[in-house]
């Protein structure tokens, strides 16, 4: 089993190195340097050697969404032969409990575990491992792991981790939150009437991820919709009809954490167009938004993803989902397409 290791006491929370942490992970609540830095934050709360970030839902696949000391090799381990098996996913997907848990807790009450044990840490090359469970919804949380090479993780390290939870889950939840309004901020036409436009997050499996408040309403008002997003989020469809309204879906890129490869929906009221009384260079730009235009002037511009993020200061997560409606938007499969199709009109952007 290995020896058990204490970590540093409570005082290590009023040192000047680990409140410089902290500061740097609220700085980078809504950055693509968030789970680095909380990552950072728990490698000098807890002495740890891998980590791992993975969302679970009811019934999907667990999806890995972050790595860091973690090789190729033991992440196929885990997808192939240990993620049906993981102790972690089962018990929140048969109790719903946030929390913190070691791999010998849930061993005690559950015989699974044991070959999960066996496969994984020994793929892995660690003696133990740690879970911290961030619930995100009802059915839905993520899953922060620290795994240890040598030794178990103490109840001390526990302690630590408690005492520091309700600071990662509210980190963690206004970094979701700033991802959610960031890809939903995308959508926003600047022709739109200012009416809410419910709006959700579905994974790549059909299941509600992350809403604002005016879906939840239209979730009321109309009962098909649950059923009409989850078949869009698996069939990958475009659009679907509700009555005098509209649910439109865009495909998220694998690397979005809220769900990887999964859709957002935006439901919107149908309107008859007024007549445009602008030139052709404007009715090739009228379809996009805002965002959509600035990413375009710079793609035109030869700039690659990670100059266009530096300079509107948006992920590259956001920006890879801009360019495919681009392209769904422009009627091209490719940038190079893209380009050949709209250079003519740069100017007018």
């Amino acid at each position: 089993m290995g020896r058990s290791r204490s970590s540093q006491s409570l005082p290590l929370f009023q040192s000047l190195p680990w409140n410089a942490q902290i500061g740097r992970v609220f700085q980078s609540i809504g950055t693509p340097f968030f789970h680095e830095e909380l990552i950072d934050l728990m490698k000098i709360t807890v002495e740890t050697d891998a980590f791992w970030i993975i969302r679970y839902s009811g019934e999907a696949a667990p999806d890995v969404v972050f790595t860091r000391g973690v090789s190729p090799h033991t992440e196929r381990v885990y997808s192939r032969q240990c993620a049906p098996i993981d102790p972690f996913s089962a018990r929140w997907r048969n109790l719903r409990e946030a929390g913190i848990f070691t791999l010998g807790r849930l061993r005690a009450n559950d015989p699974t575990c044991t070959s999960y044990s066996e496969i994984f840490l020994r793929a892995a090359g660690m003696d133990d491992e740690l879970g911290i469970i961030l619930p995100i919804n009802a059915d839905n949380c993520f899953a922060i792991f620290l795994e240890r090479k040598h030794g178990l993780f103490s109840d001390n390290d526990v302690r630590i981790l408690e005492t520091l939870y309700p600071a990662i889950d509210g980190c963690c939840r206004s970094h979701l939150r700033w991802l959610f309004d960031d890809v939903k901020s995308t959508e926003n036409s600047p022709t739109a009437p200012a009416l809410p436009r419910p709006t959700a997050i579905f994974d790549h499996a059909g299941h509600h991820v992350y809403s604002d408040a005016s879906w939840i309403k239209a979730a009321h008002r109309f009962p098909a919709l649950k059923q009409q997003a989850a078949k869009l989020a698996v069939g990958g469809g475009a659009e679907s009809r509700l009555d005098d309204w509209v649910l439109r879906a865009e495909r998220l890129t694998p690397d979005f954490p809220l769900a990887p490869n999964g859709t957002i929906l935006i439901l919107e009221r149908v309107t008859i167009a007024l007549p445009n009384k602008a030139n052709n260079t404007f009715d090739a730009f009228s379809k996009f938004t805002r965002r959509e235009r600035d990413v375009l002037r710079l793609v035109l511009r030869g700039k690659i993803n990670a100059d266009i993020s530096a300079e509107l200061g948006i992920g590259l997560g956001s920006i890879r989902n801009i360019k495919l409606r681009l392209y769904r938007k422009s009627g091209v499969s490719s940038e190079s397409e893209l380009v050949a199709k709209l250079i003519t009109f740069e100017s007018s952007l």
